[in-house]
């Protein structure tokens, strides 16, 4: 096995055309949202809270991200009597749908999140801004 490797990464580009498409969803929908993009470490690398969306939507939407990336897996994906443990283990895990992973290449480079909506609203705003990556 190679000891470097190539790999995809987001770019600040990518985050904003993701950012702006949710913000487009959610205008749609008529609902005030955050929309949080990580990188595949977790790092946020864009941010946006709509005029009107709730305070803690900060911290969930992050949380989001970051849960979908790290597991490499939409949120809402544990049993519901994991779920309580796994968030008291890992502190910035979160079950509440509305977070998924972007993958490029086969690989999980990051993940992008709304939150601060109904929860069916949160996912319709993060598939919207997955879907500007235009990613096969």
């Amino acid at each position: 096995m190679a000891d470097v490797v190539a790999t995809h990464r987001l770019t600040h580009e990518a985050s904003l055309k993701m950012i702006s498409a949710g913000v487009k969803k959610a205008n749609e929908l008529g609902c005030k949202v955050s929309i949080a993009v990580v990188d595949q470490s977790c790092r946020l690398i864009g941010f946006l809270m709509m005029d009107g969306a709730r305070h803690f939507s900060i911290i969930t939407t992050q949380r989001k991200a970051i849960t979908s990336a790290s597991q490499r897996l939409p949120t809402g994906y544990a049993p519901e009597e994991n779920a309580l443990s796994m968030a008291v283990r890992m502190g910035d895990f979160t079950n509440v749908p509305g977070g998924f992973p972007v993958v490029a290449g086969g690989e999980v480079i990051g993940a992008v999140a709304a939150g601060g909506a109904k929860i069916e609203e949160d996912v319709l705003v993060a598939q919207a801004a997955l879907a500007a990556l235009e990613l096969p």
